[in-house]
């Protein structure tokens, strides 16, 4: 069992007392009862973490009796033509070929998923444990366990074990004959670390090569370390330094490594590898050009994890991504040098993308892949007695963790209900114009949640097909919207219901889609399918919802008990010119709001250090609480909601780098600066931002801008850059400690010093604005320059 100071970063920290490990000592530690993998330093703070643990450790439980259910049925087995007695020791080897185990197989591997929501040595050796065992009994490894057994090495800092299997599954060809006991299975041991990998890399899955990259990665810092304090000490140092006395751990190979090697031939090795883990980087973009920026992005939201994906997908690199992110996240350095390497291939964000058959559009809080539906999922026909009234079947009801108003059941709080409605002007004549809407919630109660949606009818489809307006392509697209505009099963819910006053939307989704399924898309006559791309996304949409646990349901209503829908659907008709690519719009408008009217409205994104914006900075909250409306975002989800509202808010303030952790919420904030919103980086946005991040923030905007140097300097305002409104209340020149940038348009520059780096910089982006005040501190200088483009300085 590994001991607390052989694991190297992150994952020792979590392995003592939750409560209050790292602050006190940990001795004589008492186990949870029922997990057996968390320790505490006493009763006391086993209860006060209890409210914490409670959800993992009753899934422990469960799985692990119900994995000892399925081991005693098996072991209790007499025997038969299809499985052995006594078949942990006569079925080694081939176990998921004799089918009477695979019940057990996918209780253990459940097991084993269920210690890993702790982060503990214990609850990680357990889980490896596990998976090493179905190894043993299973030598095809038909549940793809190969893919997660060297993360969890690394993570343990079982390095050589984790190198030693990779090859092993690289290099070694049994032709598909795995099950053979009578071969050697995963006998590779001791193998050199150091060797290029090029020879057996192309043998290796996505999530293999991200580990060997992680490895190869963390071997580097390592013999650099040892390169760094020998070169500083090496008039009184002998070789090998110690490693006791360096700034992060060592791992077991590079500890080996250095006792048989001089300092000289330290760069040689370290440029070795240097250029091992850049190659493997490329390797790895190639194979999927969505995997490193899945890794590195900290999203609060539940792993969803696909049930297939194409080679080179976004859902591949989901998967992928989850199978390693924790022994990456546990790496904190190497994190930070693979965030650098990213920032260099990041690519314009251009907003929600039109024609791809998997487009990630970046918009709203689920908006994901636009999926082409199989069939394999239909929703079902909701039945109420014909004078059932919507609102008071489901009447106003606030639900979940954040208290949000919904339209839920009265007999059953996991089903909510939504309203949905198309409109076209013009129907079936020259140049109809449609709309279409989506009523998610009531408007009332809290305001960070948009209730309605809706947008005029796009003149191309999801996947790229050019389309005619008609009210039934209006009436399908609104329904649409109420499946990708909300995430339902987030906010609590396992069934949704769709009232719709449409009968073409109803007996079509229920009863008529079904026979174009399997007549391959054709009606009755053999002519096409009309709407069949808005159809097949529809599908895409409801066998989403099922592999996340939700039932969808279609409700006739009639168009009197719809009419607020209707009202919205009728008003987007008359508002702007129809957009031509399929969700590459701006949302109509939300009775969410309750705003004040001409008030100015900011919107302040603190996703990592609320309290810095809270302790330092209190003078600059009240000045702009003086003037405006201050609403805060402090987490993914609330920021998401309000960056989705309606309109966009019209000024945001980013006060610290968490945005450069989830390209969701940044791709967003960069759709409503192209749309005409203010955007401003200021307060602690630069004190904790790396050079990757900052590379990738402004890749995406389509900025050239490099982080520059870190230092205090003298710094003036630009002739001409103001107004002399602005000029009169702007200092011209003070003396600010700040992250500069390199690559500003001189047009764009506010400040800059003496080194020809920029300080301040404010520049169009699209019908928006985006500035930047790198200042660290809380001046008084940088405080004007905030509330001046924040259009508060009067």
């Amino acid at each position: 069992m590994a001991l607390l100071g052989d694991i190297p970063f992150g994952l020792a920290a979590e392995s003592g007392c939750p409560v209050c490990y790292p602050k006190r000592s940990q001795t004589q530690l008492l186990l949870c009862s029922g997990c057996k993998v968390v320790q505490y330093c006493s009763a006391d703070h086993q209860k006060k973490h209890r409210p914490k643990h409670k959800a993992a450790c009753i899934s422990i439980i469960k799985s692990r009796e119900k994995l000892e259910k399925e081991e005693a049925a098996l072991r209790a087995h007499p025997g038969d033509v299809l499985l052995p007695s006594n078949v942990f020791e006569n079925g080694v080897g081939r176990f998921w070929g004799l089918t009477g185990t695979r019940d057990y197989m996918r209780a253990r591997c459940a097991a084993a998923d269920a210690l890993l929501q702790i982060d503990t040595i214990k609850a990680v050796e357990k889980a490896l444990a596990h998976f090493q065992d179905m190894l043993r009994l299973c030598r095809s490894d038909n549940l793809g366990i190969r893919e997660v057994v060297p993360g969890l090495l690394l993570r343990l800092g079982r390095e050589q074990e984790c190198y030693d299997f990779l090859k092993w599954w690289a290099v070694t060809d049994y032709n598909n004959d795995r099950d053979d006991v009578s071969r050697p299975y995963l006998d590779i041991c001791g193998a050199d670390a150091f060797e290029a990998v090029g020879a057996f890399v192309s043998h290796l899955s996505l999530s293999q090569l991200v580990i060997l990259a992680l490895l190869k990665l963390r071997l580097y810092l390592d013999i650099e370390s040892y390169d760094s304090e020998y070169a500083d000490f090496q008039s009184w140092l002998s070789w090998p330094p110690s490693p006791a006395d360096f700034m992060r751990p060592i791992g077991e190979i590079v500890k080996k490594k250095v006792r048989t090697i001089t300092s000289s031939d330290v760069p040689e090795i370290s440029e070795s590898l240097k250029d091992q883990y850049q190659a493997l980087f490329q390797i790895v973009h190639k194979e999927n050009p969505h995997i490193w920026e899945a890794l590195v992005d900290t999203s609060e939201d539940p792993p969803y994890l696909p049930s297939t994906y194409s080679h080179g997908s976004i859902e591949e690199a989901i998967v992928g991504a989850y199978q390693c992110k924790k022994a990456w996240a546990e790496s904190w350095d190497a994190i930070i040098m693979i965030e650098s390497e990213i920032g260099n291939l990041t690519e314009v964000y251009h907003g929600p993308a039109a024609a791809s058959d998997s487009v990630n559009t970046g918009e709203g809080a689920v908006m994901s892949e636009r999926r082409r539906g199989s069939g394999k999922s239909f929703p079902s026909k909701f039945c109420a007695s014909a004078n059932t009234r919507p609102d008071k079947l489901f009447p106003p009801s606030q639900i979940g963790r954040d208290q949000i108003y919904h339209f839920v059941h009265r007999n059953n709080q996991k089903k909510a209900l939504a309203f949905a409605d198309g409109a076209c002007s013009d129907n079936g004549q020259q140049n109809p114009q449609a709309a279409w809407a989506a009523v998610f919630r009531p408007p009332i109660g809290d305001n960070s949640r948009p209730c309605i949606v809706s947008g005029r009818l796009e003149l191309k489809g999801p996947f790229g097909d050019e389309s005619v307006a008609t009210s039934n392509r209006a009436e399908l697209r609104a329904a649409i919207a109420v499946l990708r505009r909300n995430d339902w099963r987030a906010d609590g819910f396992t069934s949704l219901v769709i009232a719709t006053d449409s009968s073409y939307l109803v007996d079509g989704a229920t009863e008529w889609v079904r026979r174009w399924v399997r007549n391959g898309w054709k009606t009755r006559t053999g002519g096409p399918v009309k709407n069949q791309d808005l159809w097949q996304l529809f599908l895409g949409e409801i066998e989403k919802c099922r592999e996340t646990g939700l039932e969808v349901e279609l409700w006739k209503i009639p168009r009197e008990m719809n009419e607020f829908a209707d009202l919205v659907a009728k008003e987007t008709i008359h508002k702007g010119e129809p957009p031509a690519d399929f969700e590459n719009i701006p949302l109509g408008p939300s009775t969410a709001s309750t705003r004040t009217s001409g008030e100015p409205h900011i919107l302040c994104l603190c996703l990592e250090y609320g309290g810095i914006f809270n302790d330092c900075y209190g003078s600059l909250i009240s000045r702009i609480t003086e003037k405006a409306t201050m609403d805060r975002a402090t987490t993914q989800k609330a920021a998401m909601n309000m960056l989705t509202q309606n309109p966009p808010p019209p000024v945001i303030l980013i006060t610290d780098a968490g945005v450069a952790n989830v390209m969701k919420v940044w791709e967003r904030v960069i759709d409503c600066l192209r749309g005409g919103s203010t955007v401003v980086l200021a307060v602690s946005f630069s004190s904790f931002i790396n050079e990757g991040q900052f590379s990738r923030c402004f890749a995406k905007v389509g900025l050239p801008w490099k982080r520059g140097g870190y230092y205090r300097a003298n710094v003036s305002l630009r002739p001409g850059v103001v107004n002399d409104h602005l000029k009169k209340k702007l200092l011209p020149t003070y003396s600010q400690k700040a992250l500069y940038v390199q690559g500003v348009a001189r047009s764009d520059v506010w400040y800059a010093g003496e080194r020809d780096e920029v300080a301040v910089a404010f520049t169009r982006v699209g019908n928006g604005m985006l500035g930047y005040v790198g200042d660290v501190n809380p001046e008084d200088g940088s405080e004007a320059v905030i509330l001046a483009m924040l259009g508060l300085l009067s």
